[in-house]
């Protein structure tokens, strides 16, 4: 959780979901999977925490497309810089890609994401309470049954109330504008999301304080077959390049 980003690529579409560590690293990691910079055909934000925007003015200075929701481009500190960028409120494609926003519920304003072409689809959903329960029964569909999911496991609960954080910001974790513990994250939302065709879940966001990679781990693989590949990605190191 010290800093977001995730490389796509759909249909020769390549993309990338925030970019929250600097330019010179991003690109480097990049490099290390044969992706050049200059190929992302996009950049697409989910909100405006600097944990997934650190760079993101410089990919805009690259002439990279940016995609971002128009709340979480009024919070951003920098938007008087990017005057030309893509509100996705009103968008259902991109480039051929189907996209269906899925509201967080964050103490930042923004989106969580499903990807679909043809039969490839990915869901990535993070810094999110909860998968706003507001609309959580019509978004079930939209949810269900995707080929991969990038979805946050950030803590385990006991940890978290028992950990050295003050009060307040224990709360704020675990209530309904922080962030998605381990339990919920397998119990209540991947058990009603994956079906017959979801052959990979990578829990993302960990706290590195209030969580452990095997607590998440174990967590979810208590609910998934042999034929879902988990992995838990880990902070500050890349994770291998999956095709699915």
């Amino acid at each position: 959780s010290a800093g977001n980003c995730t490389y796509v690529e759909i249909n020769n579409i390549k993309f990338l979901i925030d970019v929250g560590f600097s330019y010179k690293y991003i690109v480097e990691k990049l490099n290390d999977i044969n992706v050049d910079v200059k190929d992302l055909n996009f950049v697409i934000i989910t909100h405006s925490h600097s944990d997934h925007v650190m760079s993101l003015y410089t990919f805009y200075r690259a002439h990279i497309p940016i995609y971002i929701g128009a709340g979480a481009y009024k919070e951003l500190s920098i938007k008087d810089k990017l005057v030309n960028v893509n509100f996705v409120d009103e968008i259902d494609n991109i480039l051929g890609i189907k996209l269906v926003k899925i509201p967080i519920s964050h103490d930042a304003m923004g989106f969580g994401y499903v990807f679909e072409h043809e039969d490839n689809s990915l869901v990535y959903i993070a810094d999110t309470g909860v998968i706003y329960s507001k609309y959580f029964e019509k978004l079930i569909k939209k949810l269900t049954n995707k080929k991969a999911y990038l979805i946050e496991s950030n803590h385990d609960v006991e940890m978290e109330m028992s950990g050295s954080k003050d009060q307040r910001t224990k709360i704020r974790n675990i209530g309904d504008e922080g962030h998605i513990s381990n339990e919920d994250c397998a119990n209540k939302y991947l058990t009603r999301f994956i079906g017959e065709e979801t052959k990979l879940i990578v829990l993302i966001h960990i706290s590195s304080h209030d969580n452990t990679y095997d607590l998440a781990y174990n967590t979810t693989k208590k609910i998934v077959n042999d034929n879902i590949k988990l992995i838990v990605a880990k902070e500050r190191e890349e994770t291998k390049l999956i095709e699915v």
